[in-house]
């Protein structure tokens, strides 16, 4: 594929976020951009929305790493990971996930890493709030159970506490304030729902905490204040500003979650509380960077299927065979929650649904390794189940209650056998013929992935 750049973009810069519903593969695709970028430059990468609910991983030397809140960057040397205030930030849970990675790294990161002040803090009070709506609405559902809902929405109703107000000289007063007024809410539920008593989930913790008394949940933070000191950036406007201004240093942008999770274009309960698209970069860059001065807006899917965690029922054509094998085969869980994936045939609908409300303009397909020789199953259209009328996609469920999936079947290929291959010349003419059609009805696939090692089991159309 000859690959030309439109005028006015800026050179060296990539955005990765997720076709449909998220758990595509982001951080692997992230973490190889990255390789490839920083052999011949400089590099900076953003990660623009999304917290600890977040799971990406990649595996670098035959171990894994899964990352929540950092930006797959860290793993990367010479390079500069940023947090923006597009996200949100558990303090305790980063010192631990620091700890995590640098342990597989002999004790340090091999890039750095540099957080927005103004990027808000998902606390475990927000954490246990959420659990007293949950009990109250919907029981848990579509809910990580990790305070991403109630932190940002502290942020809408302007009482956010920044990253920035943990290193003011009266932070103990604020944090004070911010507890009594969480008691406060949690308390309105009934006396069951004391603040001190409610049980929230940490990283690396078996089980659940309990958030304490206004004292326990002082001195939680105290350590954390210290260990991330090192990583505020006071001067993140003007470090962002000048990175993206200089063309000869790389640029990437991480997302997390999907479109299909879009507090607009995802389906109620099963949606997130940011905007997972890179139509919003703007936002946590403070309009640095728009969203069309980036060279490359990519979307990451799974070649041959979708996967979907949650309470959505899309219409489809079910295989339960083909399913089991692929939640076997893939590890197919929530990296965060542990939750076993629904298995669905690839929708070009929905995919063209919400390319339209993300604005990217090439794919990246990865796990091209999961097919093993059978039919591969594409939904290509939706009728309405009473009257066998053509239909549409929308996001609400019940719409898609009324509808029924029809689509076509192509050949599949051997996945084994394709994790050898090297360049995109030599797939074999079923993954070709595939690979077309995605990119004639979704988007043309610049990039494809045949395993998780990094450095390792990937293709590319364009050269970086």
């Amino acid at each position: 594929m000859k690959f030309i750049l439109k005028p006015g973009v800026r050179v060296n810069s990539v955005s990765v976020e997720d076709v449909f519903f998220g758990d595509s593969g982001k951080g692997r695709v992230v973490a190889e951009f990255n390789r490839l970028l920083s052999t011949k430059r400089s590099l900076y990468s953003l990660r623009y929305n999304g917290g600890a609910n977040a799971g990406h991983e990649v595996y670098v030397n035959g171990k894994q790493i899964v990352t929540h809140q950092l930006p797959m960057t860290v793993i990367q040397e010479r390079a500069t990971a940023l947090m923006g205030r597009g996200m949100v930030i558990h303090p305790q849970d980063l010192v631990t996930e620091l700890s995590q990675v640098k342990k597989i790294f002999k004790g340090k990161l091999p890039g750095k890493l540099l957080i927005d002040p103004k990027t808000p803090l998902c606390l475990d009070t927000h954490r246990a709030l959420e659990t007293v709506y949950n009990s109250a609405t919907s029981g848990g559902k579509g809910s990580t159970g990790r305070g991403l809902a109630t932190a940002y929405a502290s942020f809408y109703l302007r009482f956010p506490v920044t990253f920035g107000d943990l290193y003011l000289n009266d932070w103990q007063g604020l944090l004070r304030d911010h507890y009594k007024f969480y008691r406060n809410m949690t308390l309105g539920f009934g006396k069951k729902f004391n603040l001190a008593d409610i049980e929230v989930k940490r990283l690396g913790i078996d089980g659940k905490l309990r958030v304490g008394s206004e004292k326990d949940f002082i001195n939680s933070l105290k350590v954390g204040i210290v260990a991330l000191r090192e990583y505020i950036g006071w001067n993140f406007y003007e470090v962002l500003k000048n990175a993206w201004e200089n063309t000869k240093v790389a640029f990437t942008f991480e997302g997390a979650q999907g479109a299909g999770l879009d507090p607009y274009h995802g389906v109620y309960p099963d949606v997130t509380s940011s905007r997972p698209m890179s139509r919003f970069i703007g936002d946590s860059t403070y309009s640095i960077v728009e969203p069309a001065d980036i060279a490359i807006r990519a979307a990451v899917m799974k070649t041959t299927y979708m996967s979907s965690v949650g309470q959505r029922i899309l219409p489809t054509i079910a295989d339960p065979k083909l399913e089991k094998w692929i939640q076997e085969k893939f590890d197919e869980k929530g990296r965060s929650t542990g939750r076993l994936r629904d298995i669905y045939p690839v929708s070009v609908p929905i995919a063209q649904y919400l390319k339209k409300a993300a604005g990217y303009q090439y794919l990246i397909a990865t796990h091209l390794d999961a097919s093993k020789g059978e039919k591969i199953k594409v939904i290509t259209e939706y009728r309405n189940r009473k009257t066998g009328e053509k239909s549409f996609y929308l996001p609400y469920q019940d719409h898609l209650d009324k509808l029924e999936a029809r689509g076509v079947e192509f050949k599949g290929w051997d996945g084994e056998e394709i994790k050898k291959i090297k360049s995109p010349k030599d797939l074999p003419k079923e993954a070709k013929v595939y690979l077309d059609y995605l990119g004639k009805n979704i988007a043309p696939v610049i990039f494809a992935t045949t395993g998780p090692e990094l450095g390792k089991n990937y293709l590319s159309w364009i050269e970086l």
